[in-house]
């Protein structure tokens, strides 16, 4: 039997052995995310998996205005929508193109006690200025959200400080998606306690999407947000448009 012959066994033995332990990897990979998550939600921009923690907070409801005594020669009432319960009611903050919105409550570490306090999850995208025509400022979207945040808590926001960051970060079994990753830290306590603003800038031609994740600083390390919140960044995929639209112009943030 030539020396060839007797190599080929071990080395078919060792690949072998590699790829159980790759699809091994691949099902606790997959295993991990599911357990990490909820199921997918979809917008009109994007479809994504939320950290399993967070419960959707209600979409705003629509009224409609009375009718006239005379409805026969009336045109229908115009549908009026209330006050979104969306928006954040921690701050004076109107989040613009406010399209999901979560909250969980998250374990925090005080001085003297351990203790529970609101984390809030946010989509926000550009759809609906895109949709009215306003180019100039669908394109600018990034900087109305961050200008918004900084003039509610009267504090500078250096979008110069972000950096771009693709989830999975490391060896993962999804393609990487990218963003544009910003931290915000107001001065003012949020409820007697700090919070930070973790803001996530994605684009796909001309549709700008921000996710905002509104967490205590002092998030305590049992708590499993953070890696949640990596797996959940994975599963981002923007809706495929009807219309196709221009090449994105580079937004200046």
């Amino acid at each position: 039997m030539s020396p060839v012959l007797i190599l080929l066994p071990g080395c078919g033995a060792e690949t072998y052995e590699q790829r159980l332990q790759e699809t091994a990897q691949y099902f606790a990979y997959v295993d991990s995310r599911n357990q990490a998550l909820s199921g997918s939600w979809t917008s009109p921009t994007i479809t994504m998996r939320v950290p399993i923690e967070f419960r959707q907070m209600e979409d705003p409801k629509v009224s409609a205005v009375a009718a006239s005594a005379d409805e026969s020669e009336s045109p229908a009432p115009e549908p009026v929508p209330t006050i979104d319960p969306r928006q954040p009611d921690y701050a004076d903050l109107v989040l613009p193109g406010l399209e999901g919105a979560w909250r969980a409550e998250v374990p925090v570490d005080l001085e003297n006690e351990a203790t529970e306090r609101p984390a809030y999850l946010y989509v926000l995208s550009n759809q609906s200025l895109l949709k009215e025509k306003q180019t100039e400022q669908a394109l600018n979207f990034f900087n109305i959200v961050n200008n918004q945040i900084a003039t509610t808590f009267d504090q500078f926001l250096n979008p110069e400080e972000f950096k771009s960051e693709q989830f999975p970060d490391g060896k993962g079994y999804s393609n990487p998606k990218s963003f544009t990753v910003g931290t915000f830290e107001p001065e003012t306590p949020i409820d007697g306690v700090p919070y930070q603003f973790q803001i996530y800038l994605t684009e796909s031609g001309n549709r700008q999407v921000v996710i905002l994740l509104v967490i205590p600083k002092n998030i305590a390390r049992g708590s499993k947000l953070q890696e949640q919140m990596g797996y959940s960044l994975e599963t981002v995929e923007f809706v495929k448009s009807s219309s196709s639209q221009a090449p994105s112009k580079s937004a200046n943030f």
